[in-house]
């Protein structure tokens, strides 16, 4: 086997094994998706049990993802190397297409086109599930018990403080 051929395989096997990453990731993706998507609709019906659940699940997907993240850029700085990229951190799919075989090359080129799609679509899911939340506080009321009910109740039935009040003011004395 020649060098050149050594050289080919090296580059073959590396760009496989960053298949299969991306492969993980975009999983992980759709996983990370869903699970915002069950979170916004349990924040609107309030169920703070099930919403703990899910934000526990969201925490673990991203920790994976985290660990993922970090084995792609291992491997395609390699993989930058291995096809003599002067800065391999740059490393981009586009420049091993020319040395891999063309269904490898594809299925690379799909797996990032569909990663950095669902990654646009997790900020935008990230943007509403923060108006909902931010408008959730604005029109919604929410009673732990009776007894928090009737201290709410109190609170609106004590006059405003006049203002100059010193009641208006934080106590800094400590």
């Amino acid at each position: 086997m020649t060098n050149d051929q050594r050289k080919l395989n090296q580059i073959e096997d590396l760009a496989t094994e960053l298949s299969q990453i991306l492969s993980r990731i975009e999983s992980l993706h759709e996983q990370l998706a869903q699970v915002m998507i069950d979170i916004d609709e349990t924040e609107m019906m309030a169920d703070y049990d099930q919403l703990i659940t899910y934000r526990l699940l969201e925490g673990r997907l991203l920790y994976r993802l985290i660990d993922e993240e970090r084995q792609r850029a291992i491997v395609s700085e390699e993989l930058g190397d291995a096809i003599g990229i002067e800065d391999a951190a740059e490393f981009c799919v586009v420049d091993a297409t020319e040395f891999l075989p063309s269904a490898l090359a594809q299925l690379l080129t799909t797996l990032c086109q569909s990663i950095a799609l669902q990654a646009r679509g997790l900020r935008a899911q990230t943007r509403l599930g923060e108006l909902l939340g931010m408008q959730a506080f604005e029109h919604v009321e929410v009673f732990l018990s009776p007894g928090a009910q009737q201290l709410v109740e109190q609170e609106q039935s004590l006059p405003a403080p006049e203002p100059g009040d010193a009641s208006d003011r934080l106590d800094t004395s400590f």
